[in-house]
């Protein structure tokens, strides 16, 4: 039987220290920014529970991030390549981000100040499942 240490209900961290952290995109949407222009919005949990919000934005100034992003989650980065990427690709991907503590309204909230690259795991493609042939559908 599964167990655990309970706490106060509905208390989560709203942050976590500022510091290099584990988090996983949970969500991601496709939107626009206030420029604009075309724009990822994504949905970070951190390994403490936490959650946050950071921001892809498709303009020439800000690919760097995209990359950092993109490598920092595992996946290949290649100079000169064109890429295409959806919110749905981004789903469940991991990597570490360096966090910061900001107030804004007077409560206290994590930002991403830096993708850290060479601490995930390949980026996979979500596999179908796959049917044994010996086991009854």
């Amino acid at each position: 039987m599964p167990s655990y240490t309970a706490s106060i209900p509905n208390e989560r961290p709203e942050f976590v220290e500022p510091g290099d952290h584990e988090v996983e995109v949970v969500d991601a949407i496709e939107t626009i920014s206030k420029g604009g222009h075309e724009m990822i919005e994504l949905k970070l949990k951190t390994s403490a529970g936490s959650y946050l919000y950071d921001f892809l934005v498709f303009i020439p100034t800000a690919f760097w991030k995209i990359d950092a992003f993109r490598a920092a989650t595992g996946e290949e980065v290649t100079p000169d390549q064109d890429v295409e990427i959806t919110a749905d690709h981004v789903i469940g991907r991991t990597g570490t981000a360096r966090l910061t503590v900001e107030e804004y309204n007077g409560k206290k909230r994590n930002k991403v100040a830096a993708w850290i690259v060479g601490t995930a795991k390949p980026a996979t493609q979500p596999q179908p499942a796959r049917r044994n042939d010996n086991e009854p559908f």
